[in-house]
């Protein structure tokens, strides 16, 4: 039984291979490793077991489903992709802080004080603006936020940083 289901699989996907292949083509993935096309193969086997001949053709069922599953793959790559740019972006930005404040002569203790007070933010204007030396309007432009923002981050820190020395 096993035989005969696998036999008729292969004849199914040797009729409807074309599908997969379009579907990758029509999105311009290129696929040296096959997944794409692997997960299509495994969409068209999903398609084949859950058709019902009474709601219509199955090679229109199996394009929709077989678009849907690499669609998701094509979701799920782009949001890693983000992660990964955001982490780097974040170990980046702890590094040039952690260079900076060494390079700089920069009292660790001090830094760990006024960096405990301050929020992400504040810190990204302390970071960028006083141990990085860049212009506010810079710092607006590299965060992609407007200059009010900046400012505003800017006064409540002076304020925490304030505090901080006076202690």
């Amino acid at each position: 039984m096993v035989d005969t289901q696998i036999n008729d699989f292969e004849d199914l996907l040797s009729h409807h291979e074309n599908i997969i292949y379009h579907i990758i083509n029509k999105y311009g993935i290129r696929d040296p490793e096959k997944e794409f096309y692997q997960d299509g193969v495994i969409a068209l086997w999903q398609a084949a077991a859950s058709y019902d001949e009474s709601k219509g053709k199955f090679s229109s069922y199996a394009y929709f489903k077989i678009e849907k599953e690499i669609l998701s793959m094509i979701r799920i790559r782009i949001r890693q992709i983000e992660k990964q740019e955001a982490y780097k972006k974040q170990l980046e930005n702890r590094g040039n802080i952690g260079k900076t404040h060494l390079e700089l002569g920069f009292d660790p203790y001090l830094f760990q004080m006024i960096e405990q007070v301050l929020t992400k933010n504040q810190m990204k204007w302390f970071s960028l603006y006083v141990l990085q030396d860049l212009t506010i309007k810079e710092i607006a432009q590299q965060e992609d936020v407007t200059l009010d923002a900046v400012k505003n981050w800017a006064r409540l820190a002076k304020r925490k940083i304030k505090k901080v020395l006076e202690q």
